[in-house]
């Protein structure tokens, strides 16, 4: 399947809080951001912990295991200027009172 795919209801996780959903077989970290919803792979590229476990400040999600740091905008780990580590974004949109999420091709806008 393509496109947008339903992941929770807008009032599921409320501002500052996250989960971790499976989408199409993927695990998904959502997170609300001052009501604004962004989602990441939920593995930490490091070491695979779940990142919507982790302890989230502003935009930054801090994995619990070994403390690296994400953007939660653009998936950009902080701690060092390695790509490699940097986790993966996914598109977010709100559709009435549902949070959707793409996985996979997503159309453009």
């Amino acid at each position: 399947m393509t496109g947008f795919q339903f992941i929770c209801r807008v009032d599921e996780i409320l501002p500052g809080g996250s989960r971790m959903f499976n989408v199409e077989g993927q695990m998904v970290g959502l997170f609300n951001i001052d009501g604004q919803f962004l989602a990441v792979s939920n593995e930490c590229p490091h070491a695979g912990a779940s990142l919507a476990h982790g302890r989230v400040a502003g935009e930054t999600v801090t994995c619990r295991i070994h403390h690296w740091r994400f953007c939660l905008r653009s998936g950009r780990y902080l701690d060092e200027d390695k790509p490699e580590f940097n986790a993966k974004t996914l598109t977010t949109r709100v559709v009435g009172d549902e949070v959707q999420v793409c996985v996979r091709a997503c159309p453009t806008t």
